[in-house]
């Protein structure tokens, strides 16, 4: 009763009554009115009865609802625009369902999840991730593998971290392409994303330069390499261990970019409602997780 009525109130504000239907939010169509009334919402309902009723739908179900808002005729939606106007004048719905929590809060309890708990995993930082991010620092003169090769390796050296040639080289690859993105440099970048994404895409520093990449090309009016790209870290995501940290907390960070700018990345979101149904992309995120820091008589634990 509790999420029927805040999704209805999200949905109708941010989108109208259309929203609330075709979003998931469309489940809950067949009790809200009932929901409504229960907290003493009777002017809502009232609208929000009508606002159904306006779809002329013949047998109302979450699915039938959803494909008549979809396919409105102008009549239709002039009702809907004026129960809209309607509904943005009332304001009883936080004051009396904050009523209702209060005196039910004992009985309103979040459902235990389906999957089993597992350990969250931490992984170390590679060589190339260690130098690129002391890359960032040392201010290297030169636009080229060839020319930094040799003031990475010293770099490396001064910095104590055993890093090889073929970590060098793509420390310096992903070192590259940062600076390409804050140059707006595209051709640069057109260049360097691949090869970054195929040496450093572990790397933490790339996740959110790929998706500074992606908003760039967005703002560019490019969407369908913004959406082949943003594709392309989505299936190394589907691809990696679940119970890690960082993929969980990578996953939701992608979400976001999805939630925001879905018009122009179709394709990315058909993938991730697919491949991670766990993360509604039509609700509010959850936070990023984060492991604790144990002091020297505590053990770390995840939380």
């Amino acid at each position: 009763m509790v999420l029927a009525v805040m999704a209805l109130q999200r949905e109708v504000n941010n989108g109208g009554y259309s929203q609330f239907f075709t979003n998931s939010s469309r489940r809950f169509v067949l009790t809200i009115v009932e929901c409504l009334q229960r907290i003493g919402c009777e002017a809502t309902a009232a609208i929000t009865e009508r606002a159904i009723g306006a779809l002329n739908v013949e047998l109302v179900s979450p699915d039938s609802v959803s494909d008549a808002a979809l396919n409105v005729d102008a009549d239709e939606k002039n009702v809907l625009d004026m129960l809209e106007k309607e509904f943005y004048k009332l304001s009883e719905i936080e004051p009396r369902m904050f009523n209702f929590i209060e005196a039910h809060q004992n009985n309103i309890q979040l459902r235990k999840g389906t999957k089993p708990p597992f350990s969250l995993k931490l992984r170390e930082p590679s060589n190339a991730s260690n130098l690129c991010t002391s890359l960032r620092f040392a201010k290297l003169q030169g636009h080229s593998l060839d020319e930094l090769r040799d003031p990475a390796r010293e770099v490396a050296r001064k910095k104590s971290i055993p890093a090889s040639d073929e970590e060098i080289d793509a420390a310096l690859t992903l070192y590259l392409f940062s600076r390409s993105l804050r140059a707006v440099d595209m051709a640069a970048c057109e260049l360097l994303a691949p090869k970054a994404f195929e040496l450093m895409r572990d790397d933490t520093m790339h996740c959110v330069l790929h998706k500074e990449w992606v908003l760039r090309l967005i703002r560019e009016a490019r969407s369908e390499l913004a959406d082949t790209s943003t594709l392309y870290y989505l299936e190394y995501l589907n691809a990696c261990d679940p119970s890690e940290l960082k993929t969980q907390n990578s996953i939701l960070f992608w979400a976001a970019v999805l939630q925001e700018h879905r018009a122009v990345l179709p394709k990315s979101v058909a993938f991730f409602t697919k491949a991670f149904p766990e993360l509604d992309l039509d609700e509010r995120l959850p936070a990023a997780r984060h492991i604790q820091v144990s002091s020297p008589t505590t053990s770390s634990k995840p939380v």
